[in-house]
């Protein structure tokens, strides 16, 4: 199964597996639109785990993912802790996700601590999409705010394609969520440091389209750091013309059709694959500020 495909139909099927059972149907024709194969392939993949509470822990989905990792030549990404990329000496492993492997390293000309994000092999190796990457790459380089992981360089070094990116200490806000709601003060500290970082990235026209408690970064001083703006939405394979993510440039807005995002914090039109703007982060940012005074998810 090609790639991109999967990336779609697992998307769609996460989203489905949020949604009341009523709903499914309605939401998986207009997610699918015209596309009657795409359309069944999820169909099928929801009729055998209707009843799956997560969709990450689901034996179909499980086995789908191991055939597109036999599709994809049965390939892994190689831990690269210990290596060294240009000036990067790579001392630690901190995740991986979609788009690729994150390391802590050491920029030895500079004497700091930096972030890498490997991008995956599969899709370095895609000449457009990464053309593509790098000029939105440069686009995102230019957020400049105290709330925003910066992104230093986007660097090539024995066929290996990473970001090097702010290093942000502390934990992310779902681990902080992890032990219950936050008080009333801190949870409206917090939320302003976010609402910041938004205002700073709308007012290029930067969506983020992924703003959830993972992708924002608490350190130890309660300063907030939101992390990937706009990244996985600059690797998606779609002509250029369709991908700006400045309103100065382009539409500022997602094309009808495609799926990007984490199922409970996405707008409704973001969850249908339609048009956005600046307002799915803000819906996305609700969510958020709900599920920190709450405990709970929206």
């Amino acid at each position: 199964m090609n790639p991109d495909r999967w990336g779609r139909i697992r998307r769609i099927c996460d989203t489905a597996l949020e949604l009341e059972p009523g709903r499914r149907a309605d939401f998986v024709r207009e997610a699918c639109g015209e596309d009657e194969s795409l359309r069944r392939e999820v169909e099928s993949l929801l009729a055998r785990e209707s009843q799956a509470r997560g969709f990450l822990e689901s034996p179909a989905l499980e086995e789908a993912a191991r055939a597109l990792a036999q599709d994809q030549n049965g390939a892994t990404d190689t831990d690269l802790t210990g290596r060294t990329l240009l000036q990067y000496r790579i001392t630690a492993k901190i995740g991986a996700g979609g788009m690729g492997v994150v390391y802590e390293a050491t920029d030895t000309k500079l004497g700091r601590s930096v972030a890498l994000k490997v991008i995956r092999e599969e899709l370095s190796r895609e000449g457009e999409r990464m053309a593509r990457f790098r000029r939105e790459a440069r686009l995102l380089a230019s957020l400049n705010h105290a709330n925003i992981a910066a992104i230093h360089d986007l660097e090539e070094s024995d066929g290996i394609c990473f970001l090097v990116m702010e290093y942000v200490p502390g934990k992310t806000l779902q681990e902080r969520l992890e032990r219950g709601p936050l008080p009333v003060r801190e949870a409206i500290a917090l939320a302003a440091q976010i609402a910041e970082a938004l205002e700073a990235a709308h007012e290029k026209g930067i969506i983020h389209r992924d703003l959830k408690p993972g992708n924002i970064k608490v350190t130890e001083e309660g300063k907030v750091k939101v992390l990937d703006f706009g990244l996985a939405k600059a690797l998606e394979a779609a002509p250029a013309s369709d991908l700006s993510l400045s309103l100065a440039e382009g539409s500022g807005t997602t094309r009808k059709g495609m799926v990007l995002g984490t199922a409970p914090y996405m707008s409704p039109e973001q969850a249908c694959g339609r048009p956005l703007d600046t307002r799915t982060d803000i819906w996305s940012f609700g969510c958020v500020l709900y599920e920190m005074l709450t405990g709970k998810r929206a």
